[in-house]
């Protein structure tokens, strides 16, 4: 999928590399830019060479030959550009600011997908690194993943239909993110209808006892009638799984080997909590209150998949009948 165009500042960052030196790699000037050398070398020489390169030309020039040249929505200065850019600096996905909009009958609005394509464009003072929750500079599209089987442990196979098709409370999905080298992590736990979310802080790492502890801290959250059972992956470090079924009396299920997409809702949440505690955090120095203000930050969103809805209310309501 191809990424945001050249930006203005970009080009004159090109037009002063080759002022300084003509023979500049284009691998050179791509790292300046930050761009692929074959983006560099393409502009330049589209827009006159190396010794004739403009960049408020080669601007001009991709504002003519763009297949859309009205300038998008969100580019454009305004009250709903300010609200946008201000709730994406605060952690908010695009599809939470647009139910927020839609909820309060805002005259002006635009639809999430909008809002991708904007920040993706560049039309922001927010990089998609900075605000969305997979940290990408570009979109890519889904790898397919092949299903296998091994035996031993109780398989999503036999799951329940009330537990895969959401007709029923009480079901979660467990997973876990890793923390720097492999000495700390983070547990969580999701339940399948209302999407609801809890963080357990795992400074011990997540072998045996430390895993059973953090299991138990997280389950002891939840009221007797919202825990029904439980869906892990293959990971060895739910070996403890016949002590949670003993003890709290629920049912526990495994996804296929290599398959952890089968638990998808808590998968899908993982871009969410990479998006506060991204790749190489040490999370043994993360605080329990830090996790849990960052749960109700996620929890307290409106999604499309519960009509808009917020989990916390959704949970909230559950939890007293």
């Amino acid at each position: 999928m191809p990424g945001a165009p050249l930006s203005l500042p970009e080009r004159e960052e090109i037009a002063v590399a080759l002022i300084e030196d003509r023979s500049t790699p284009w691998a050179v000037i791509a790292r300046r830019v930050g761009r692929h050398p074959t983006t560099v070398m393409r502009e330049v020489t589209a827009n006159g060479g190396r010794g004739h390169y403009r960049p408020a030309l080669a601007e001009r020039r991709a504002d003519e030959e763009r297949c859309r040249p009205r300038p998008r929505r969100l580019a454009l200065p305004g009250a709903l550009r300010e609200r946008v850019t201000a709730e994406l600096k605060l952690g908010r996905s695009p599809v939470a600011i647009w139910a927020d909009l839609v909820a309060e009958g805002a005259t002006e609005r635009v639809c999430a997908e909008t809002i991708y394509v904007a920040v993706y464009a560049g039309a922001f003072d927010v990089k998609p690194t900075e605000c969305l929750r997979t940290r990408r500079r570009r979109r890519r599209r889904r790898q397919v993943r092949h299903e296998t089987k091994r035996p031993g442990l109780p398989n999503i196979a036999r799951r329940p239909a009330v537990v895969n098709e959401r007709a029923e409370l009480g079901h979660w999905e467990g997973d876990q993110i890793i923390g720097r080298s492999n000495r700390s992590s983070m547990l969580w736990l999701t339940e399948r209808v209302t999407r609801y979310s809890i963080g357990v802080t795992m400074p011990e790492g997540y072998a045996g006892e430390a895993m059973l502890a953090g299991l138990v801290c997280g389950l002891d959250q939840i009221p007797a009638h919202l825990l029904r059972s439980i869906t892990f992956d293959q990971g060895s470090e739910w070996g403890c799984w016949p002590q949670l079924a003993c003890t709290y009396g629920i049912d526990v299920w495994f996804c296929n080997p290599h398959s952890p997409w089968q638990r998808g809702q808590v998968e899908n949440l993982n871009r969410q909590w990479r998006f506060w505690f991204p790749r190489g955090t040490d999370l043994s120095s993360v605080e329990q209150d830090h996790v849990d203000h960052v749960a109700s930050i996620v929890n307290g969103q409106r999604r499309r998949s519960l009509g808009y809805q917020s989990p916390a209310a959704l949970y909230a309501g559950a939890a007293v009948q």
